[in-house]
Parts: structure tokens; sequence; C-alpha cells
């Protein structure tokens, strides 16, 4: 029903555009018709006034009998007829009749109708004409051809816009059967093949559209499978110290169950933490707000406030920043943050934080003395809840989220984020850059 009332409308264009095309044409033809009546009709009665002048002397002297067979026999003669017609008859207005007797030749009509007087001849005048036609009902050959014209320019026009519509039908109807399957919760419908560029800018945004939904999707059920599984070890700790704590009796065994609690409430609420920030990135709703100003003791405070954090790990500063530069002061606290605290978490003595301008370009690197990342997995380390070798020392992964929002962070302000090698400290390197002025 759809493809017949899309089809019905384009139709419905094409012969409205065919419609428009005649009734221009004639619109035309009748302003240049109108314009040159005036002069046509002088041309006629300049060019027709010997022959009737002729024709009034040669039956002005006959009796009417002799003057009825004399008209038929020049009517016989001419291409046009030659007529006498009662004044009444004429097809005159009062001025045009007063202008005949008055002996005016009058020239009427597309056909062109000559009428004349007769002299003492007051009921009835000289008819000459339809000058084009012995058929007094027919148009005027040039009108009608005219006419023609009209009407094969205005069918060649409504054939020419339904062969241009008829791929714009086409592109519709897939667009319109691509849509009902996406409406169906079907997200892998291919998008049609376009025969015209009209569409072409809604194909490619929804491709893109459905390809950053398709991710978004895919990255939320990654999400929500390895939250659940990162939530059942805690969970499942706390349930076994809750247990113990029921049953035991022991202040020291009661005190340790309870360190044992509120360590894996921690973890619950960080996992919980960097989850809902890693969710809010990847779906963009933390969009950036650039400023441009002193980033160098921004990173210099944030540094400071989260040395309890590194883990007994020195954690050394050089920071070069002597311009002011574009950054968002809400987001670059998550990269550092989380930065840090993997550098910490895999350092074994000392973590290095340097940030300094190089070809118009923001440089932040995060270096720490620990074993390293494998050239082969470094761009694994940074997708969501893709955790390395556990760390021997400590024992710990994390959540595989930390290098997830730096690279987040990165990207928003038009720049990217990579692991590599520190080159002083032996270990891994976090290096993250973007351009000075913002994106």
């Amino acid at each position: 029903m759809a493809a017949l009332s899309l089809r019905t409308s384009l139709l419905r264009i094409a012969l409205g555009l065919g419609l428009a095309v005649l009734a221009l044409a004639l619109l035309v033809e009748g302003l240049v018709l109108v314009g040159a009546s005036e002069v046509t009709d002088n041309y006629v009665r300049s060019f027709m006034r010997g022959t009737v002048d002729l024709l009034v002397r040669d039956l002005a002297p006959l009796d009417p009998s002799a003057r009825r067979e004399r008209v038929k026999a020049l009517d016989a003669q001419f291409d046009y007829p030659v007529r006498l017609i009662p004044v009444e008859v004429a097809r005159l207005s009062a001025d045009q009749r007063a202008r005949v007797a008055r002996g005016e030749v009058i020239v009427t009509g597309f056909n062109r109708r000559i009428y004349a007087a007769l002299p003492g001849e007051p009921d009835q005048l000289l008819l000459l004409g339809p000058l084009d036609s012995r058929r007094g009902g027919e148009l005027p050959k040039e009108l009608a051809s005219q006419l023609a014209v009209a009407v094969v320019l205005a069918l060649a026009v409504a054939v020419l816009a339904w062969w241009q519509l008829r791929p714009l039908w086409r592109d519709l109807r897939g667009l319109q059967r691509a849509a009902e399957r996406l409406s169906a919760g079907r997200l892998d419908t291919e998008l049609p093949v376009l025969q015209s560029r009209l569409f072409a800018p809604v194909v490619v945004a929804s491709r893109a559209m459905l390809e950053r939904l398709a991710t978004a999707l895919a990255t939320q059920r990654e999400m929500t499978g390895a939250i659940s599984h990162e939530l059942r070890t805690p969970l499942a700790r706390l349930r076994f110290a809750i247990d113990a704590l029921v049953d035991e009796d022991d202040r020291s065994a009661r005190e340790q169950a309870v360190q044992a609690c509120e360590r894996d409430i921690d973890e619950l609420d960080g996992l919980i933490d960097v989850s809902l920030t890693a969710a809010r990135m990847d779906m963009g709703a933390m969009q950036p707000e650039l400023i441009r100003g002193d980033l160098g003791e921004l990173l210099t405070q944030e540094a400071r406030s989260l040395e309890p954090l590194m883990d007994g790990k020195l954690l050394e500063l050089d920071v070069r920043l002597e311009a002011p530069v574009s950054f968002d002061p809400r987001l670059v606290p998550y990269a550092l943050r989380n930065g840090l605290r993997n550098a910490a978490r895999h350092a074994r003595s000392r973590v290095h934080l340097s940030a300094w301008v190089e070809a118009g370009q923001l440089w932040m690197a995060i270096d720490d003395d620990g074993e390293g990342v494998p050239p082969a997995l470094r761009e694994a380390a940074f997708e969501p809840f893709k955790r390395l070798e556990k760390n021997p020392r400590t024992g710990t992964r994390g959540f595989g989220l930390g290098l997830s929002i730096v690279r987040h962070v990165a990207q928003a302000h038009g720049g990217q984020a990579r692991l590599g090698e520190a080159p002083r400290l032996g270990g891994a390197r976090l290096l993250l850059h973007w351009p000075v002025g913002g994106p």
C-alpha cells in the first residue's frame, strides 16, 4: 500500500510539472496573441482593403437577385468564403456596426472575418472569411499548431520528470524497507545502494549512525557482562566474610573479617565509579568544554593530591608549560588519575609525569620503572575490561578501564593516547597529545 501511494505521488508530481509547462506555454502564447492582435488586424485591413473595394464596386450596381448570383460566383472563385449576411446576424458590436455604416472595413476573430457595407443596402453586409478556412468552427491553423506544440512539450516534460523521479522512487522504497527492518530491531540491515545522489547524505549519515549504534550496543553488552563478572568476586568474598562474622567469636578474626569486607566494599565502589565514568565517556555524555589556561598548574595540583594513592612510589614531576593551552579542566583530571594509578600499580619504585609543547601539540607522558608492556599488547590495553598479565608484586590487575578512560579524554581534545617504552625508567610510557589550540 505504501509503495502504491508513493508511486501515485510521483506520478502526480510528473503530471503536475507537465500541466504547469502546458499552462505556461499557453499563457505565453496568449500574451503574444493579445499583444500582436491589434497589429495583425491593421495589417489584414490594409492588405484586404483593395480587394474589398473592388468587390463592393462590382456588387453595388447589381439588383438583389443578380447580386446574390454574383456573390455565389465569387465564392466559388476565392479560396475563402464570400457571402452576404443580414446585419443582425453579423458578430459585431454596436460600435463596429456604426463604423461599418461609415464605410470602414472591420476585421474580427482569430480566423480574420472581414465585414464591409454595400452602398444602398442597409440590411446586408459583405462578409469575407474566415480567411484561413472554409469551415467557420475550425481553429486557426497557427493556433492549432501552437497548441499541439504546447501539448507535446508538456508531455515531454511529464515523461522526463517521471524518468528523473523514478530512481528517487526506487531509493525511497529501499530506504523505507530498510527503516521498517530497523524499526523491527534488525540492526544488521544493510542500507540500499542508491541510484540517485539526492539521498546520498542521508544514507552516509544513517550508515555512520548504525555503526555507532552497533558499536555502542556491543560495548554496552561487553561492559554489562564484564561488570557482572567483576561484581561476582567481591560479592562472593563479602558473603563469605559476613558468614564468618556471624559465627566468629574471636575478636581478632572478626576485625580481619571486617577489614576484608571494607576492602571488598571499596573495590565495589571503585568498580561502579570507573564503570560509570567509562560509560558516560563512551556514550558521548561528557562533551569537552575547552578553555585556554594554565594546564601546568592543574597537573601539579592533581599530581600532588594523588601522591597518597601511589602505594609508596616516588612521583616525579617535569612540567614545562609556559604558555596557556586549550584543555577541559573537568576531563583532564580523569586521564591523570587513571594514568598515574595505572603506572603506580605496575611501577617498582618511581613514576615520572612530564608535560611539554612541541610542533603545535601538547604532550603529556607518564613513565614508570616497571616491566613495561610488550608491543603486541599495547593497543589491546586500551580496550575496556581488557586486562594484561596479573602484577606479580601486587597480585592485582585492576578493572581494565583506566587506559580506556585516558584515551577517551585524549580523543575528546582532538588527540590520541598510546603506550610505549619509558626512555629513562625503562618501564611503560603512557603518552597523550592533542593540538595546543584545541581540535
